[in-house]
């Protein structure tokens, strides 16, 4: 059966203090219904596909040191070409790891969602990426372990800026992508354009 890793979410801060003044500028709703797609992932593919939803410790004041200890220990767990999905912040992660170690498997395919880069033009508070900044121009090399690569972005991302998207393309011109106007960061319920894109490549 084929698999899928999906990455997403995770959060950067210079420290304890500052992660703590955004915990207290956030929403919380115990009793809140995600619907969101990557919450149905599994759903959608779970007759076809094996979907792992790695976790990785310390989501809201991440180390890619750590992540990356954690990540390596799936690798006894693949079989066979992987599709890898990551969302937003992850995005930074996958490409820093792909373009400075060793993969042990093709990736048949690679989906960039929300892909960040850097920290270039981010708000205030997603601008610090920490130990997950990397050569961003060693990024074609990944062309070389990914069949196919998928890029998707909404103009009116607000955690993400377009601009990103659009540095990413210039260095990535033969990715396949889907670009909308109003997506915002991608936090809809359903995602039928990658669900489609998975399926049929």
């Amino acid at each position: 059966m084929q698999q899928v890793l999906f990455i997403w979410w995770w959060n950067a801060y210079p420290s304890r203090e500052a992660f703590q003044e955004e915990l207290k500028k956030r929403d919380y709703d115990p009793f809140e219904i995600k619907k969101k797609w990557k919450n149905s992932l599994q759903k959608e593919l779970w007759e076809d596909y094996q979907v792992a939803l790695l976790d990785m410790p310390n989501k809201n004041i991440a180390l890619y040191k750590e992540w990356k200890i954690q990540f390596e220990k799936i690798f006894e767990f693949l079989d066979g070409d992987q599709i890898i999905i990551a969302h937003s912040l992850w995005t930074i992660f996958i490409l820093k790891y792909l373009t400075e170690n060793w993969f042990p498997k093709k990736i048949k395919q690679l989906h960039l969602v929300s892909a960040l880069i850097d920290g270039q033009n981010l708000p205030p508070e997603e601008s610090y990426i920490w130990d997950f900044a990397f050569d961003i121009q060693k990024i074609p090399e990944i062309e070389k372990i990914c069949d196919k690569i998928f890029l998707y972005h909404s103009k009116d991302d607000f955690c993400v800026p377009f601009s990103q998207w659009e540095r990413l393309y210039e260095i990535l011109p033969n990715a396949k992508f889907e670009v909308f106007e109003d997506r915002w960061h991608m936090n809809m319920e359903e995602f039928s354009e990658l669900i489609q894109n998975v399926k049929t490549n």
